[in-house]
């Protein structure tokens, strides 16, 4: 036999060895519950069991343990991060509404007439008609 195989049949014959111990507790906390059924002696018996059963399979068994309470639990809304987004974005709201309410966007009308609207729309260029009767002179 090779190591691994000797290795395999020894983790084996431990674990045959604490399930029969395990299966000798679990019969004695039947026995303990069948002699005084009110006696709760019989969670000791059934404790040693667990912990043989436990002990055979510890990766069937494995346990996440949760850290302790205090170490992860949040002090609270933290208002700095929500801050550092709030105020930048009220600034920027702030200043396009007033650029809105100010005038220097929006209505252009003072500034535009509908010839400079027609004149900035054409595509591809054309020449400018100042007289509509008159045809321009072809090439």
């Amino acid at each position: 036999m090779d190591p691994d195989q000797i290795a395999r049949r020894d983790r084996y014959l431990k674990i045959a060895q604490s399930l029969q111990s395990a299966s000798h507790f679990y019969q004695k906390a039947v026995d303990t519950i069948d002699h005084d059924g009110q006696d709760p002696a019989y969670y000791h018996f059934v404790q040693e069991a667990n912990q043989l059963v436990d002990s055979c399979f510890p990766e069937k068994f494995q346990v996440n343990k949760l850290p302790p309470i205090g170490e992860n639990v949040r002090k609270g809304f933290e208002w700095a991060g929500f801050l550092k987004i709030l105020i930048p974005l009220v600034l920027i709201l702030g200043v396009l509404l007033f650029m809105v309410f100010s005038g220097t966007t929006g209505d252009m009308t003072s500034s535009w007439n509908a010839r400079d609207v027609i004149k900035n729309s054409q595509y591809p260029k054309q020449p400018e008609i100042i007289n509509p009767s008159v045809t321009p002179p072809s090439k």
